[in-house]
């Protein structure tokens, strides 16, 4: 059965053109399964039904995984079983009795306009280092990329002259994104310094990369490094908010819905694949207005006396 997996990662590469993160979660989650399969005896793919799904189900009920992630894991598996489906592997429709759930959204972390005046009011700019810190948090909030996204952006992905960048997302489909004239400005300082964090002191030379955000190496900055960097300069005790990338792409979102953006918009900036994705965004919205209309109309506080 592994054999199909292998016929199905070569799929997902050359068919449907998915990340290598992407790639690589479909198949941490399906050997998960098929590991499970072999502790059962089961090798072959006329040994797959329901209940043996539903048993490994349970197995990793143990693990108390999130929803996020419990979702990721059914869809990698149906997704799976179709591919194995379509290719005469099973030769029943197993997903026609599987329903993946539906993800739970949580309240989403994410900083008001203030706290991000606020953070980026309290920049110490004293390194090379931390002009790159400046500029990859001006970037993305900015633009309301992704973590990945980030990570992957090139020198040549940007377009200075019309203030915009391509950035390339799941799926590897690409789209524009837009700089505002701080972002700008951050970048082109952090281009001025940027060689001196690709020299190789010890062999006299410049190492060759084209990455834009770089660590101190000379090697692309990962997606837990940018994490990490988040995380340095948004840490504030006193408000209790664990702030991500993710997070700023959120506030991102809200900003531009609170100043009158469309939702058909922020779906196109934020590569949103379904609009029901960035809907969440509108409720969010809807609790503002709640609040403020709490704090602001005039009669929104007052009690009658029923007396």
């Amino acid at each position: 059965m592994f054999n199909c997996l292998e016929l199905y990662i070569k799929y997902l590469k050359y068919e449907r053109n998915l990340s290598l993160n992407s790639i690589n979660a479909y198949r941490k989650d399906i050997t998960q399964f098929l590991e499970f399969l072999q502790s059962r005896n089961i090798t072959e793919t006329n040994g797959l039904n329901l209940d043996i799904f539903r048993d490994f189900l349970k197995y990793i009920d143990v693990y108390k995984y999130s929803n996020r992630t419990l979702v990721r894991k059914y869809s990698s598996l149906v997704n799976f079983f179709k591919f194995m489906e379509a290719n005469n592997y099973i030769d029943f429709q197993l997903t026609q009795f599987i329903n993946v759930p539906r993800v739970r959204h949580g309240i989403y972390s994410f900083m008001s306009i203030n706290e991000i005046k606020r953070m980026f009011d309290n920049f110490k700019i004293s390194s090379d280092p931390e002009i790159r810190d400046r500029a990859l948090i001006e970037v993305i909030y900015s633009t309301g990329a992704r973590v990945s996204e980030v990570e992957n952006l090139k020198i040549k992905d940007f377009d200075f002259n019309n203030n915009e960048a391509i950035v390339t997302g799941k799926g590897r489909k690409q789209r524009f994104v837009y700089l505002n004239s701080s972002a700008i400005y951050w970048i082109k300082k952090y281009l001025e310094v940027r060689n001196r964090l690709v020299y190789l002191n010890a062999k006299g030379k410049y190492k060759h990369t084209d990455y834009l955000f770089l660590n101190r190496s000379g090697g692309r900055l990962s997606s837990r490094s940018i994490r990490n960097i988040v995380k340095k300069y948004t840490t504030d005790p006193a408000n209790g908010k664990n702030i991500t990338p993710h997070s700023i792409r959120h506030s991102f979102a809200t900003h531009l819905l609170q100043e009158g953006a469309g939702i058909r918009e922020i779906q196109e900036l934020l590569g949103h694949e379904n609009i029901s994705t960035t809907q969440i965004y509108s409720h969010l919205n809807i609790k503002k207005l709640k609040e403020d209309y709490k704090n602001f109309h005039p009669r929104a506080g007052e009690k009658i006396d029923n007396t």
